[in-house]
């Protein structure tokens, strides 16, 4: 435990400067490499996405906290600033208020989970700032960009060694397989991941470290530049110049990290070079032999460009300790003339037709799914986000203070949703949704949140003139400007990067007027208990979601009354979740319990009104006992909420 004190408490324990040094080391070392496996271990498995994966992190992250208030960590002279603690303020609220929404949502089961999430997301701020009054910046900086440039590495290999994985051709949506998803399961998730670790890279390459650490900090790049031009993620590249904009605002030492940009910029349209021309590896056919050679070539390619570019960044930077840094002017010239590039390509691209395409209903799906990639970057389609963003401007208007309740845009979307069958959980956006599901209240939670969480990193990157700061500042507010148009606040392996290094960036500013939190005796107690009473809510959905994986695995079996024992379980921990009843209910009209089934299905309706599926299943089971006026009757609700659903057919 001695690795969590700090010198001055070392110092008065006998223990000597040498010591303390390598206790330092060690420290860092082990704090860096713990952060990499858990953004590398959540982002691996499915993006941390499911409630299951969330549930464990968040027990864990809520354990830390808990056993570091027991134990004194954060009272080890580290004070923390007031925009720190009113952004956690903010956030912890938006939890409780998500919470809340439980009694008026239409499906307290999802109300339930979308709390646990922001809790754990709590609870990761709260460390991020801790541990950031712990270890120098430079530490977490470091995990971070090991672990997404490891994902990025994972997610090449299984697309240019497709047998690596496993991973299997989609067969449902086969335009997809062009689209790198592996290993978040998504692909605009893993492109902004990939985004948001441009700052972290440049950071370390600009920095005083050793030689060695600027040097393989620049390897990764071509890598970087190639899953994301894999990904076909337009908002990945507009995370990326966020995130690069924002780091060189604030950045101390602008020339070089303006040369590392550079570099990273020639580095990434290697990449694509590379890979533009090799349209059967473009197509995602993992079993066509020219595929599979194109994609060996392609990476003995890019491996090639990655020694490259370690090998310019070493000579440029000992050509840059031999020139004179250039005057100030010679700077402002530099932003102005990026400024006017930036001003003039926005102007020649035809901004009012290209906001046109993306309000419209079309895809970017023309064309063979090899040139999928290229027609879809090149495209202005918003891919239904203007469709999502108005159906939560609808729900919002039904309930303008407190929303629909948490988990409730998806059932508003299938019933008002005009993309016809086109399905989507989330409307694409942080903000719309928030205000959707929580009204107006919650929009000013999370937005409160956000502004003052950008506002304090943003102080601390200037007023601590370090890169590393600055860095984790510009990932922060890259991570929140791209959850206003994409669902990336549920993965949870994203989101602990965005949240994390906001907090690490809020925590390295100390509070100059804050006192000792040792002083308050019942901080410490009271720290505790609130870890423990964030960690019961997590266990009941983990043991929930254990429960219905066991039924659905049973039940798949055909092992009908294991499923049904299961399903009961599930209803026992969890009463309010509708799927507990839903799976009940199934698995008892497969075992010809028909009275019971209709119970289950209709105590879950109670739970979940606007979930068509528990009206599909009452309407089968209404069908089986002979009752055809409720069969309709169900039908007919069927048709009320999901118009689009394919139980209907479609007219000519």
């Amino acid at each position: 435990m001695a690795l969590l004190y700090c010198p001055v408490e070392l110092a008065a324990r006998g223990i000597t400067k040498l010591e303390q040094d390598w206790v330092a080391l060690s420290r860092n070392a082990v704090l860096g490499l713990a952060v990499a496996g858990c953004v590398f271990a959540l982002s691996y498995t499915n993006g941390g996405f499911d409630t299951t994966t969330k549930s464990y992190a968040g027990i864990s992250a809520w354990w830390l906290l808990g056993t570091g208030a027991a134990i004194g960590i954060a009272g080890a002279r580290a004070r923390v600033d007031r925009l720190a603690l009113v952004c956690l303020g903010l956030l912890a609220c938006f939890a409780i208020w998500t919470l809340l929404s439980m009694s008026w949502s239409s499906d307290g089961g999802r109300a339930f989970d979308q709390f646990n999430e922001v809790s754990f997301y709590v609870a990761v701020l709260a460390l991020a700032i801790v541990i950031a009054r712990l270890v120098p910046s430079s530490v977490i900086v470091t995990g971070v960009a090991l672990a997404i440039s490891a994902i990025g590495c994972v997610a090449l290999v299984s697309r240019f060694f497709p047998s690596t994985f496993g991973v299997e051709p989609s067969t449902i949506l086969p335009a997809i397989n062009s689209r790198l998803s592996f290993p978040l399961g998504y692909w605009n998730g893993l492109g902004i991941e990939m985004a948001l670790a441009y700052p972290l890279l440049l950071s370390i390459m600009a920095s005083r470290r050793s030689r060695l650490a600027s040097a393989l900090a620049a390897l990764p790049l071509p890598i970087l530049g190639a899953v994301m031009y894999l990904t076909s993620s337009r908002g990945a590249f507009v995370a990326a110049v966020v995130a690069v904009a924002a780091y060189l605002l604030l950045a101390p030492n602008r020339w070089p990290a303006l040369a590392a940009t550079a570099l990273a910029g020639c580095a990434g349209a290697f990449s694509v070079r590379a890979l533009v021309h090799k349209t059967v590896l473009l197509s995602g056919a993992m079993t066509d032999p020219v595929g599979v050679h194109q994609g060996h070539r392609a990476a003995l390619l890019i491996g090639i460009a990655c020694v490259v570019s370690a090998l310019v960044w070493v000579g440029l930077v000992e050509a840059g300790r031999r020139l004179r840094t250039p005057p100030r002017r010679a700077g402002w010239a530099v932003a102005g003339l990026i400024v006017v590039a930036a001003v003039l390509a926005v102007a020649l691209s035809h901004p009012i037709a290209k906001f046109d395409d993306f309000r419209s209903n079309s895809f970017a799906t023309s064309g063979s799914s090899a040139s999928y990639i290229n027609n879809h970057l090149l495209s202005s389609s918003g891919s239904g986000r203007w469709q999502f963003w108005g159906v939560a401007s609808h729900e919002f208007q039904a309930h303008p203070l407190n929303g629909g309740g948490a988990g409730s845009w998806q059932s508003w979307w299938l019933q008002y949703g005009t993309l016809g069958s086109f399905f989507s959980q989330y409307a694409h956006s942080l903000y719309l949704e928030s205000l959707a599901e929580l009204g107006i209240v919650g929009l000013l939670l999370i937005g409160g949140a956000v502004l003052v969480g950008a506002l304090g990193a943003v102080r601390a990157a200037v007023e601590t003139r370090s890169g590393d700061v600055a860095a984790a500042a510009a990932v922060g507010i890259a991570f929140f400007a791209a959850a206003a148009y994409d669902w990336i606040w549920q993965l949870a392996g994203l989101a602990i990067v965005g949240v994390g290094l906001l907090g690490v960036a809020l925590g390295a500013r100390p509070s100059t007027r804050a006192v000792e939190w040792g002083r308050f005796g019942m901080v410490r107690p009271l720290l505790a208990l609130v870890a423990v009473s964030a960690i019961i809510p997590q266990v009941v959905a983990l043991a929930s979601g254990i429960h219905l994986q066991k039924n659905q695995d049973a039940f798949d079996a055909g092992q009908l009354a294991k499923a049904k024992r299961e399903a009961l379980a599930a209803k026992a921990v969890e009463p309010w979740n509708s799927d507990a009843y839903y799976w009940l209910a199934v698995t008892d009209r497969y075992l010809g319990q028909l009275p019971a089934a209709s119970a289950a299905i209709r105590s879950g309706i109670r739970r979940a009104p606007r979930n068509y599926l528990m009206w599909e299943e009452a309407a089968r089971i209404d069908a089986y006992r002979g009752d055809a006026v409720n069969a309709r009757r169900d039908i007919d609700q069927v048709r009320r909420l999901n118009p689009n659903s394919p139980i209907f057919p479609k007219s000519s």
